[in-house]
């Protein structure tokens, strides 16, 4: 699979995140609040939610987002 292909991406956030609450406020369906970290939903992507995950990683206040794409 080529790193252009969304659904084979894989989102991590690290302990480092301080629940800024971006990530929930640009991609809604691929983020949620577990106690006092964000982490990813699992929700499938597509184009439009690939590129919101992207953005919330790229305005993470904490840079706790990491988004591997394989390929």
């Amino acid at each position: 699979m080529s790193g252009d292909d969304p659904t084979a991406w894989r989102i991590y956030v690290s302990r480092g995140c301080i629940s800024a609450g971006l990530c929930l406020a640009i991609a809604p369906d691929h983020f949620e609040f577990v106690g006092v970290r964000a982490r990813p939903t699992g929700a499938p992507l597509d184009e439009e939610g690939a590129a919101a995950v992207l953005d919330a990683a790229n305005q993470c206040p904490a840079a706790a987002i990491t988004v591997e794409r394989p390929g």
